[in-house]
This record gives structure tokens, C-alpha cells and sequence, in this order.
């Protein structure tokens, strides 16, 4: 679990509320992202979890403002705490195309994309796309910049940086090229990291590696981290919050304890109970959560949820609002969408 004596600014970071990205269709409006609420403070790790299009990773882009067209953000406010401001910007109310949108990407938020191999440009060394962006955010000349790009390639444990720098992504294997992602995102110190899925594809030794230098280099800087990822092993290790998704919303929000020792919603409690534990030896098949996630343009009636739920009960053919456990409020605190914790006489 997350270690207790780590320490947080008290001031928060970035604030979402209510955001709603939605993606036009000839068959309709997908709502890829639905009044999702959460926030990050400065130096936290927040854990993103849920099945494959749950809106993990456009939330994320979202924050950046990189939704894909014919997405849009039609909804709701991604406020972000800039240093030296006393006011947060609204992202959300930001063009993507602006200056501004421009400074803020990869200099103050940064992201690690899924996939390396796709997100590098295979005809530019790996130094160079390095120490383009540090050009770009940092107006230094390319001597300095190629200087910084070799630096970070050390930085992240790439054996012989100087040789490194000028090799294209196919010279490099998997675990090297997932460095270089991070290295390109770290090298103006943003605030704030976006990981969308760091690990996938790599093995369980290199996986753990990349894991280790994202929390060395947190440490060192001092940046937040949304953790975008279906492994809950890795939620467990890193987190300090966790938000769990369901088709397009939050289902169940709070801290790593609250979500691993005390989950509430039923999603949470298949999630958890389908994880497989070393060294525990049964003849049964490992639990699963029966059927499908919906498809998004015939959502079912009231919670998303209720087609799969054992819980399922008739208050369901109504959507509960996320709210706070034992009367709480649902912000900065456990909080669940589910009519078993809702008052149902409020």
C-alpha cells in the first residue's frame, strides 16, 4: 500500500467537476466521459481503474484538451492551480489550439501514452523528440537541448545516453522505448504526469523498473500523478486515492484503504474479488463479474451497472448520485454511486 509518512502540499492541484466529453455519432451522442468529479493535490498519486472503455483515458485527454474530433468536452470544469496564480484556470473553457493550451501541455502537464511505439515518430532520433520539447517549453538553443535530452536519457536508466540519443525508436526494445516516453515527459518538470497505462506490454521485471524511476522522479520534483490503469496490483503499490469508472462514470471514489479494505459498490467488489492471490490454491474458477459492459449508445436504464449487479434492487432503474459515506460529503472523502448506501427517504 501507499506509504502513510508520504506528505502533500495542502493546496490542491486540479479540481474536475461535472466533465462530460462526448463524441458524436451517426447512431447518436456517446457520452465517453459523464459528470465525472475528482480532484488531485500537489505530490498525490490518484488511481484511475476500470474495464477497457470506461473513460479512463479520455478523461485524461480531456485534461489536456487532446480529445480526438469529433469529441468534445460539453460539460463541466477542469480547474488547475497553476503556480503563481492566484485564480485556477478553467482547461476545459482553454481552445485546444491556443498558446496557452500549448505552454501548459507537456511543460505543466505531461502525459505518458499507451502505446510507445506509436506515440514516437519513427523517422526522428529519440533525442531529437526529446529536445524538441524542451525547446519549445524551455527557449534554449538545440546545443543545450541535445545536452538535456542525453541527461534524461540517463536519467531514466538508459544504458549509454550518448549513444542512445541519436537511435530511432526500432532500435530500441520495448522496455527503453517506454523511458524515453518518460523521460520526454519529465523533461520540464511538469506538476502534474498523466500515465495512461505506463506498463502495458512490458514484462512483470521491466514493469516494476518503470514503476520504481515514476516514483524516484516524484519524489525528486515533487509532481503529482494521475495513474490510468486496469491493474489493481499496481493501484495497491502506488496510489494514495483511487477513482473507479464504470461506463463513462465514477461508481466509487476514496482512498487506497477505503477502496481495497472497505469497497462498497458491487463493481468495486467484483474488480476486487477477480484478482488472483499467490499462494492461495482452489479448485474453483477465479470469480468473474457476469455479462458485458453496455455498449455505450444502449446504455440500460438508471445504473449502468444493474444488468450485472447481484445487488440489483428497483431503485436501480434510477441513477443514484455519488455520494459521501456515513454523511459525508463526497468530495475529498469515500464516496459511492449506489442506491445500498444512498438514503432512499432523501
Amino acid at each position: 500500500m501507499a506509504s502513510a509518512e508520504k506528505t502533500f502540499y495542502e493546496q490542491p492541484l486540479l479540481e474536475i467537476s461535472g466533465l462530460k466529453t462526448v463524441f458524436p455519432t451517426d447512431d447518436g451522442i456517446v457520452n465517453a466521459v459523464n459528470d465525472v468529479s475528482f480532484s488531485i493535490a500537489r505530490g498525490q498519486t490518484v488511481g484511475v481503474v476500470g474495464e477497457s472503455g470506461c473513460g479512463k483515458s479520455i478523461t485524461g485527454l480531456s485534461m489536456l484538451q487532446l480529445v480526438p474530433p469529433p469529441g468534445r468536452i460539453e460539460n463541466g470544469e477542469i480547474l488547475f492551480y497553476r503556480n503563481g496564480d492566484d485564480e485556477p484556470l478553467d482547461i476545459a473553457q482553454v481552445s485546444p489550439k491556443s498558446e496557452l493550451m500549448r505552454v501548459i501541455r507537456g511543460n505543466e502537464i505531461a502525459i505518458i501514452f499507451q502505446e510507445p511505439m506509436t506515440s514516437l515518430n519513427p523517422v526522428y532520433t529519440v533525442g531529437n523528440q526529446i529536445a524538441e520539447a524542451i525547446v519549445l517549453h524551455e527557449q534554449v538553443d538545440k546545443k543545450t537541448a541535445r545536452e538535456r535530452a542525453i541527461e534524461m536519457i540517463a536519467r531514466v536508466g538508459i544504458p549509454a545516453p550518448a549513444q542512445r540519443v541519436d537511435e530511432y525508436p526500432h532500435q530500441l526494445s520495448g522496455g527503453m522505448r517506454q523511458r524515453v516516453m518518460i523521460a520526454m515527459a519529465l523533461c520540464c518538470s511538469p506538476t502534474l504526469l498523466i500515465a495512461d497505462e505506463p506498463t502495458t506490454a512490458l514484462d512483470v521485471t521491466i514493469q516494476a523498473q518503470v514503476l520504481g524511476l515514476m516514483q524516484e522522479l516524484q519524489a525528486e520534483i515533487g509532481m503529482a500523478i494521475m495513474l490510468i490503469t486496469h491493474d489493481l496490483g499496481v493501484i495497491a503499490d502506488l496510489a494514495d486515492e483511487v477513482v473507479v469508472m464504470y461506463s463513462g462514470r465514477v461508481v466509487e471514489k476514496g482512498t487506497v484503504d477505503d477502496i481495497f479494505y472497505n469497497p462498497l459498490h458491487p463493481y468495486t467488489q467484483g474488480l476486487l474479488k477477480s484478482i488472483p492471490v499467490l499462494g492461495k490454491i482452489s479448485e474453483k474458477t477465479l470469480p468473474s463479474i457476469p455479462g458485458t459492459v453496455p455498449h455505450p449508445l444502449t446504455l440500460p436504464r438508471g445504473c449502468s451497472f444493474g444488468p450485472r449487479c447481484p445487488e440489483r434492487m428497483p431503485e436501480c432503474d434510477q441513477m443514484p448520485e455519488l455520494a459521501g459515506v456515513n454523511g459525508k460529503s463526497e468530495n475529498g472523502g469515500h464516496a459511492v454511486r449506489c442506491w445500498l448506501h444512498t438514503d432512499l427517504e432523501g
